[in-house]
């Protein structure tokens, strides 16, 4: 049998134009966004009592054990979608698309949301510069942006066309649109680095005195006064059962956070080795993946703590309050700050609001800036997904089709746009828009994980043929990659268990997850026959590794 037969062509008509310094920025433009910026904040909230760093530590401890199984699984099957090559090849070929299925289902959802949602990001910083400028057309301008559905879904949708026509461009256009918007990025968050470790040298006199130059006087005593009123402490004690225990850099709890916390921290550090969607396409893959993979890690570390620590050790319990009061219908008690949805921009932006509000521009930037640069990212995700599946004849073959012209799987890419617009109309919808939310991605996501760390382990084993073509590093006569895989696959079935803890009293989020389950084992069932129909040999697909 001819490898025609066996795949859909002899190669993958792909080219290899990404390096380690485009790796390490398409993680890092898929990692630090909204998963930092806003449900890390909001912990002070979610989670009163919690130690915020040390669940960033933990969480991105995991996130960095799955991403170097991931990476040791990419050196041995430098393939496009490498994790669900080597899991269909190393474990069973079901449970390699099991997992790609449920990452691409999360992922057309993730373009949708987040393209939908940086109306809201955008409005959001706007109202934070006309705030800072004293332009009211601007606070009025974001506000709309904000809060109006139509704005949203049309901002949303024009996200989506511009970030895919320009991915349907090639590669090398994807590879200088994610590297330049890493880079303006990246300069705000230098910036932002430099007010959070400027707001740890102040004392608590100082942050009250620079978050009234911005707001107006009284604005800080205001949110204390409102939050006591409110009942936050009591709210403390009735998650952390004491009710001085506001989280560090004051008294924290150990049980709130390596609970309530850990899950969200890990989806802060999610995508670390997402770059192996392209490893099709990455030039000399197992230097570049490793080396752009490694640097983002330690990137991502260095800027979650250089923003959260030194920004909770100068705000404290003001950090605790603000966020209780923006989070309960206490803020409907405010007069003098306005109302908006707490991040770390917030915080640091309003120390210089007052006096220097080109660097609360700059900080407040930031946010829209990381979770706009994200988006060409996510959309590359179900468009590698597809083309990699209908490759392996187990999708529709169409979309692994390559544009002559710019070497792109043009009809994968479209699919991705089609498929983000259509839940912007999920999202826009009044009944529908609420029927997803992180956690629910991060448990679906785990599935990956925790099959890529185990696939990991046993790699040496089950396909030594694999393993040596990639790391082949030994300790004590075991394989490294074997060491580092166990470690991950405990790691990931601990968070894949809290995870389905955390969702499944909620019906949304389960029937979510189950139909994608569900959808995964028609769709395998239904190829499988088809495939054997043609006279094609499904086990020799998944004994070999796809052509480059």
């Amino acid at each position: 049998m001819s490898d025609e037969v066996v795949f859909v062509r002899r190669t993958s008509g792909l080219v290899r134009e990404i390096g380690a310094l485009s790796v390490m920025a398409i993680a890092a433009n898929y990692v630090i966004a909204d998963g930092f910026y806003l449900f890390t904040a909001g912990l002070g909230y979610e989670a009163p009592g919690a130690h915020i760093p040390l669940a960033l530590l933990i969480g991105g401890s995991i996130m960095s054990l799955a991403a170097f199984a991931v990476i040791f699984l990419t050196m041995a099957t430098p393939r496009t979608a490498s994790d669900y090559v080597a899991i269909s090849r190393v474990l069973h070929p079901f449970l390699g698309y099991l997992e790609s299925i449920l990452v691409f289902g999360v992922h057309i959802w993730i373009v949708g949301a987040l393209s939908f949602f940086l109306a809201w990001f955008w409005g959001s910083a706007l109202i934070q510069i006309g705030l800072a400028i004293h332009n009211p057309g601007l606070v009025s301008l974001g506000e709309w942006m904000s809060v109006d559905v139509g704005a949203a879904a049309g901002i949303g949708i024009a996200f989506v066309i511009a970030f895919g026509v320009l991915s349907l461009l090639g590669i090398r256009v994807f590879k200088y649109t994610v590297n330049v918007l890493f880079g303006i990025a990246l300069a705000a968050g230098i910036i932002t680095v430099a007010g959070a470790i400027y707001a740890a040298t102040l004392s608590p006199a100082q942050i009250k005195s620079l978050w009234d130059m911005t707001y107006g006087a009284g604005a800080y005593d205001e949110i204390l006064n409102v939050a006591n009123a409110a009942g936050w402490r009591d709210y403390i004690a009735s998650i952390a059962g004491d009710p001085s225990a506001w989280g560090w850099p004051g008294p924290w709890s150990p049980g709130v956070t390596l609970s309530l916390s850990i899950v969200v921290a890990a989806y802060a550090f999610w995508g670390l080795e997402y770059a192996n969607y392209l490893a099709g396409e990455i030039d000399r893959p197992k230097r570049n993946f490793f080396l752009g993979t490694v640097g983002a890690i330690a990137l991502v570390f260095v800027y979650y703590l250089l923003v959260s620590s030194p920004t909770l050790l100068g705000f404290r319990e003001f950090f605790s309050a603000y966020d209780y009061v923006m989070n309960t219908e206490a803020a409907n008690q405010l007069a003098i700050n306005p109302v908006q949805t707490p991040t770390w921009a917030v915080f640091i932006a309003s120390l210089f609001g007052g006096w220097a509000p080109i660097l609360a521009i700059i900080v407040t930037l930031a946010v829209p800036l990381w979770v706009m640069n994200g988006i060409p990212v996510y959309m590359m995700v179900p468009s590698r997904i597809s083309f990699a599946l209908a490759f392996d004849r187990f999708f529709p073959e169409k979309l692994a089709e390559v544009n002559a012209r710019f070497r792109t799987p043009h009809w994968a890419i479209l699919l991705t746009m089609i498929g983000a617009i259509a839940m912007i109309g999920v999202l826009a919808s009044p009944e529908y828009g609420p029927l997803f939310y992180a956690l629910t991605a991060v448990t679906a996501v785990a599935v990956r994980w925790f099959f890529a760390a185990l696939a990991c382990t046993l790699l040496p084993y089950r396909r030594p043929d694999l393993f040596e073509q990639g790391y082949t590093g030994r300790i004590g006569g075991v394989p490294v990659i074997t060491i580092v895989g166990g470690a991950a696959t405990a790691a990931t079935l601990g968070l894949l268990i809290l995870g389905i803890q955390q969702i499944i009293g909620d019906i949304i989020s389960i029937s979510w997850f189950i139909g994608w389950l569900l959808l995964a084992v028609v769709l395998y069932l239904y190829y499988s026959r088809v495939n054997a129909k043609r006279g094609i040999d499904v086990k020799r697909i998944f004994q070999e590794i796809p052509p480059a």
